[in-house]
């Protein structure tokens, strides 16, 4: 059989062609030139300049968060952030790994812990045994940083407001509640607190915040409760 110049010659540039069909790579699309590609990128419109992770999102600031979430994206390195990678979540000019209230409400005063008088819940009332007024080795160290908070935040002071339980008569009560108030006030006299910035307040058993027909209830009662108070205020 014969076989004709231009029939080899068509089977050979078709070869050829299909060969160079087979080896030509298809390279996948990246709209953003970021070096991942689109089926990969969460975060499509990266700008090429910055280094991205392997989803395509960029964390110009290296705060663990993406720049698409980032609300603060200078952020200085080693620095606690919130979800949203700020560094004061309610803009009180505490940072929030020294917060203690990071919620306070935008534009209150705030101490040197991030809290403001409102939030006076956040320092915990010294506990007393029954009929008691001394007070234990974990109340020094609290009511330590008390006065350290207090130190550092000389537009505030502090109310001590102290408690008793329904067991003894109301005179009695009242003169213990007193007693327990002064006791805390001599530890933070100790601490440095000027007296100027200490106020006492006795209820005796008229405000409990517990059943006093308890064993449980009554030792929450028998109390002194912290509250901050502005500089000037006698609330």
């Amino acid at each position: 059989m014969k076989v004709s110049f231009t029939s080899v010659l068509a089977f050979f540039l078709l070869a050829m062609f299909l060969s160079g069909c087979a080896v030509a790579p298809v390279s996948p699309m990246d709209s953003d030139g970021d070096g991942v590609a689109d089926t990969e990128d969460r975060c499509p419109a990266t700008n090429s300049d910055l280094g991205v992770d392997r989803y395509g999102c960029a964390d110009s600031d290296s705060d663990g968060i993406i720049d698409t979430v980032d609300r603060c994206p200078a952020t200085p390195l080693d620095n606690a952030v919130d979800q949203f990678g700020c560094l004061d979540s309610d803009n009180d000019g505490v940072k929030n790994g020294e917060d203690q209230c990071p919620r306070t409400r935008a534009g209150e005063r705030v101490m040197h812990n991030g809290c403001s008088a409102r939030q006076a819940v956040s320092l915990e009332s010294v506990r007393f045994d029954y009929g008691g007024i001394e007070i234990s080795a974990e109340a020094r160290e609290r009511l330590s940083r008390v006065a350290e908070v207090l130190r550092l935040s000389p537009q505030y002071r502090i109310a001590l407001q102290g408690h008793s339980d329904s067991s003894g008569s109301a005179n009695f009560n009242y003169r213990l509640s007193r007693h327990r108030a002064n006791a805390v006030m001599a530890v933070l006299l100790e601490l440095g607190v000027p007296s100027a910035r200490i106020e006492i307040q006795a209820y005796g058993a008229a405000m409990p915040i517990a059943d006093n027909n308890t064993e449980h209830g009554r030792a929450l009662n028998r109390r002194v409760a912290l509250r901050v108070i502005r500089a000037g205020s006698s609330k």
